[in-house]
């Protein structure tokens, strides 16, 4: 097999969660900000769903967990600032 050296980023990939609810994770969904000329990414951020709010105030509530250009510290999303 021969050895493969990577020199440059070509693509990135984004696993995302599910709004569906798993004993110990909470429901979540991810919003993408695209260029509407590239359709390259811009931005993307994952929301919560606070369970101990909804049941307490019989309201829901979600709430921004993090962005990922602000929680990684990236000046954008090109899959050489994500490597």
């Amino acid at each position: 097999m021969r050895d493969v050296i990577f020199h440059k980023p070509i693509i990135s990939n984004f696993i995302i969660g599910s709004v569906t609810n798993y004993k110990g994770k909470q429901s979540n969904f991810n919003v993408i900000y695209l260029d509407t000329e590239t359709m390259l990414p811009l931005d993307y951020e994952i929301y919560v769903f606070n369970l101990d709010h909804a049941n307490k105030f019989d309201e829901p509530l979600w709430q921004l967990k993090y962005n990922y250009r602000d929680f990684y510290s990236l000046e954008d999303l090109s899959p050489a600032s994500m490597y």
